[in-house]
């Protein structure tokens, strides 16, 4: 049992299950770029609203799990662009526009656009990295990462191993803590709460170090480490769809940022 949440899986064919992981990164990225690059709040948050259309309908996710799964990132974005507002220097500029005034505090225009801009920024980012992520399985996006970019075998599936690790971790720490429990070692007070965890964290790294050496000597034994051209046993080929959903993306991330400009 893991304290993790259930991966957030497709339950229905959809369009960016379809298409190679590689071409959703591609988007993903162009997408991010131009969030970053841009300044106010008009291009986030356009980029939001397409990522929310794609999320509804083309990642064939269980929405219902969505929003639960966001939810933190949405928070963070909240605090985020709170602090972005009361923190910035546009509100000591007595030429700014003033938006709100409670008390010895000013808040100016420039201050809530900012705010408003750092907030979007986020949500695409956590838009974007569940439609390029959530979409697929991690064993498909290593393997069109070799495939597609020419990533180096150990780089790819090393970076898979350690995503397989976490549930694996979660499920031990659980372990870990349930045998404490059953062997009577009940911590009392917040010191010894806190020697508790201590202890569970150390023998959760020993688990981890264990499984780590594992997993190494099994890439080793099967040839991760030589060098030498490899087979492909899940091939996985870029089609029209591919060109399509590219050009779709980038055409959407360009709109965007012209529309930013104007």
């Amino acid at each position: 049992m893991s304290f993790l949440p259930a991966p957030l899986e497709p339950i229905r064919p959809a369009l960016l299950t379809r298409v190679a992981p590689v071409t959703r990164l591609l988007v993903g990225i162009a997408w991010l770029g131009v969030a970053v690059i841009a300044a106010g709040p008009v291009v986030p948050f356009a980029l939001a609203v397409a990522g929310t259309v794609a999320v509804v309908l083309a990642s064939g996710l269980p929405l219902g799990r969505v929003p639960a799964r966001l939810a933190p990132l949405g928070l963070a974005a909240l605090g985020l662009g709170v602090l972005t507002v009361l923190v910035n220097p546009a509100n000591a500029d007595p030429g700014a526009t003033t938006a709100l005034t409670a008390g010895p505090f000013r808040v100016t225009e420039p201050a809530v656009l900012a705010g408003l801009a750092i907030a979007l920024r986020l949500a695409v980012i956590a838009l974007v990295s569940l439609l390029v992520f959530a979409t697929s399985d991690p064993t498909r996006l290593a393997d069109s990462l070799v495939q597609q970019w020419r990533v180096p075998y150990r780089f790819a599936y090393g970076t898979l191993a350690a995503l397989r690790i976490v549930p694996l971790l979660a499920a031990d720490w659980t372990a870990i803590g349930a045998v404490r429990r059953l062997r009577g070692l009940e911590p009392h007070g917040v010191r010894g709460r806190i020697g508790a965890f201590g202890r569970q964290l150390l023998v959760l790294l020993v688990s981890a170090i264990r499984r780590a050496e594992r997993m190494a000597l099994a890439m080793d034994a099967r040839g991760f480490d030589t060098g030498q051209p490899r087979g492909v046993y899940r091939p996985i080929s870029l089609g029209m769809l591919d060109a399509a959903v590219l050009a779709g993306g980038l055409a959407i991330a360009a709109v965007v940022l012209l529309l930013g400009r104007a």
